[in-house]
């Protein structure tokens, strides 16, 4: 699995790690901070805790244009016959997804210059880094569609490849 990590304004790391036919974002989280269990009455699993799985990424412009040019790159690493499409279903719109291997929800947006993420909540384990999001092809579809026309509207330029 290949590996690049982006920081932004307020020194905030995401991890993007991609492979084939998957992109995943994470972060490095603190484990000291004590979790809570959902259904906290059934499982008593230690948990991170929340506020480690939600993140506010404010990129500077270039750091922002680095990472859409990123995400363009590995679309064609991860599925040979990817194309960005408008979201036009559930199945392919990113702002929320069903995290199987967590039995969880996580939720995703993203402006010009920003990434705003909500990880699907999970136990800890003795690895600090956790997901926040794991695309499949569909979504990364719609997501790289719509970083591509962030792009071309604070250019004023259309950008129509990858």
């Amino acid at each position: 699995m290949q590996e690049r990590i982006f920081t932004d304004k307020n020194g905030e790391q995401l991890i993007v790690r991609h492979r084939k036919s998957a992109v995943f974002f994470l972060r490095e989280t603190d484990l000291s901070i004590d979790g809570y269990s959902f259904p906290w009455w059934v499982d008593t699993t230690p948990s991170i805790q929340r506020s480690e799985l939600e993140r506010s990424y404010r990129f500077t412009q270039e750091a922002f244009e680095c990472f859409v040019e990123y995400m363009e790159e590995i679309a064609l690493e991860s599925w040979k016959s990817f194309i960005p499409k408008e979201a036009d279903s559930f199945g392919a719109d990113y702002a929320e997804y069903y995290d199987r291997d967590f039995d969880s929800n996580g939720d995703l947006s993203v402006r010009k210059n920003r990434l705003k993420v909500d990880g699907p909540g999970q136990n800890k384990t003795g690895d600090p880094i956790a997901r926040l999001y794991k695309f499949n092809k569909r979504k990364f579809e719609s997501f790289v569609y719509d970083l591509k026309k962030l792009r071309c509207d604070a250019s004023g330029a259309a950008t129509n490849n990858i």
